[in-house]
């Protein structure tokens, strides 16, 4: 989620690639700086002064101070990364929201993303095994949603086994980030959504937060989302709408989590495809489910569309004469555990 970075004189500008890289490249290759210092957290490194002028060095007596806006999987991925880095580094990570809540459902977490953590740091690793339900040493693919056959299925248990990778997976957002919070959350700052962000006369890097409070840094990096103000800032466009870049998918989606006996344990998902509309069972470990109906309709339907008997029914009509599968997970479902959202995208940086 690596939205921009704007540096000081310590660092020229890196890319968003660089930064992907740093998050995964693991502690050897993150910031090769000498000389070595012992790790130093936000609150013991020296006070970022804006009058002060910046040394031209990064050493343990002046380490390199990075501001990383959003606390989300990318933001403190880096933030592990920087912590185990061994180099006169530290950082802030300011965090918009004021606490940490249930938001969405689990993360598909990919073999080599699986693989990225294993090479930032092998406890970390295991910390994130832990609480992993396995799903890409399954049957997974594509199903006809009306005539109930496989269109294709994915083999994505042979790519891992041939790399000595970790199967594909899926964990519970909320234990990723509480994992990844681990090591960083003294340097984690909740309620302090950057708003913009300028560069001081002397190379350094000036942080507006939505509250108006100013963070001093030598570097900042968005990860801040979809909606980045960091990105916004830097290419002088807008946050949302119209010249942001962010577009409607043309998709709306229902998701539904739930306590399930009637999933079919060889498969890890399944998707059912038809015209202007799919649905996805996917097993999310501990005898849970989830499931997602994506709806080709416009912007804002879930306020114009009325669903009189609730979101379940509506379902159940709309994927009329569907796979049994989908109707049984339907049923089984309740209204509160049913939420709508329209989905919105970007091209890739």
């Amino acid at each position: 989620q690596s939205e921009g970075i704007a540096s000081s004189a310590h660092m020229p500008l890196l890319s968003v690639a660089t930064v992907a890289l740093l998050s995964f490249a693991g502690p050897s290759a993150s910031l090769r700086l000498s000389p070595a210092a012992p790790r130093m957290s936000a609150v013991d490194a020296p006070p970022q002064q804006a009058a002060s002028p910046a040394p031209d060095a990064i050493s343990s007596s002046a380490p390199l101070h990075v501001l990383i806006a959003g606390g989300g999987v990318g933001g403190l991925a880096l933030a592990n990364c920087l912590e185990l880095s061994d180099a006169p580094v530290t950082y802030t990570v300011l965090e918009r929201t004021s606490e940490f809540k249930k938001f969405g459902g689990p993360i598909q977490l990919a073999s080599n993303a699986m693989q990225g953590f294993r090479s930032i740091d092998e406890e970390l690793y295991k910390q994130i095994e832990a609480r992993a339900t396995w799903t890409g040493n399954r049957t997974n693919g594509i199903k006809d949603g009306v005539r109930d056959e496989w269109y294709a299925k994915f083999d994505l248990r042979s790519p891992a086994e041939s790399r000595e990778m970790p199967f594909t997976c899926v964990v519970e957002r909320p234990e990723l980030q509480e994992i990844l919070m681990r090591r960083t959350r003294d340097n984690l700052r909740l309620g302090a959504g950057v708003e913009s962000y300028g560069k001081r006369s002397d190379g350094g890097v000036v942080a507006t937060l939505q509250t108006g409070e100013q963070v001093h840094g030598d570097v900042l990096i968005g990860a801040d989302g979809i909606w980045s103000n960091v990105r916004a800032a830097m290419t002088e466009t807008p946050a949302r709408g119209e010249g942001s870049g962010v577009t409607y998918s043309g998709y709306t989606v229902f998701a539904g989590e739930l306590e399930y006996g009637g999933g079919d344990p060889e498969c890890g998902y399944k998707v059912y495809i038809g015209p202007q509309q799919y649905f996805v069972i996917t097993d999310i470990g501990r005898g849970r489910y989830q499931w997602y109906a994506f709806l080709a309709r416009p912007a804002d339907s879930e306020a114009s569309e009325e669903k009189p008997d609730g979101s379940s029914p509506y379902l159940q009509n709309l994927f009329e004469g569907w796979s049994p599968e989908i109707h049984d997970i339907l049923r089984a479902t309740q209204e509160h555990e049913i939420e709508q959202r329209d989905l919105y995208d970007r091209p890739p940086s």
